[in-house]
């Protein structure tokens, strides 16, 4: 009873707490295909007025304040540079949030199907790297399309196709997780 209603608590903490765009944090444009580039080379550039080192002889206060700052832009970096935590945080911008609950509910149980059954062939190409690679090669290619249907979805506004391709990604990123532990180390 106790593990049900955690969750129900957690969301209304973090309710009340303010949600910080990345993207505004890091000056770019909102939307889900991103320039790396130039997320990267903002990135750099405010870690470079930020980075506490820099900042070795101010007061305690305007130190701690650096160090605040740094750690919000690393935060703002690692998410928006990671495909599916951008789009989770995209939705929840633009005010559809998906989380674990809602995640499974907007996927059509054929993919779920899908996935299960990928699940399985990692199970029986454990310990062979070529098959390893081949279902690598294959989950990669299905990501890449994701990638591309999800940058469609976010610029016509199309928030429910965005939370059914962003749970796919996530089902998909936790394959290639599986997939790149079980890769045998070159």
């Amino acid at each position: 009873m106790v593990s049900r209603s955690l969750p129900t608590v957690v969301r209304r903490l973090l309710s009340s707490v303010p949600l910080v765009d990345r993207f505004a944090l890091l000056q770019c444009e909102r939307r889900y295909d991103v320039d790396l580039n130039l997320l990267q080379s903002r990135y750099k550039a405010m870690m470079a007025e930020t980075h506490p080192d820099r900042h070795g002889r101010s007061s305690a206060s305007e130190q701690q304040v650096a160090a605040d700052s740094a750690s919000e832009i690393t935060d703002a970096y690692a998410v928006l540079r990671a495909p599916h935590q951008r789009a989770v945080h995209l939705l929840e911008l633009l005010g559809a949030p998906l989380d674990e609950e809602t995640g499974a509910s907007v996927l059509d149980p054929t993919f779920l199907t899908e996935v299960m059954e990928m699940r399985e062939e990692l199970e029986e190409v454990a310990s062979e790297p070529e098959r390893l690679r081949t279902l690598r090669d294959t989950n990669t290619a299905s990501m890449s399309a994701l990638h591309s249907d999800l940058t469609f979805a976010f610029a016509v506004n199309n928030l429910e196709q965005a939370r059914a391709l962003t749970a796919r990604l996530q089902y998909l990123n936790r394959i290639e997780e599986e997939i790149h532990a079980r890769m045998p180390v070159s």
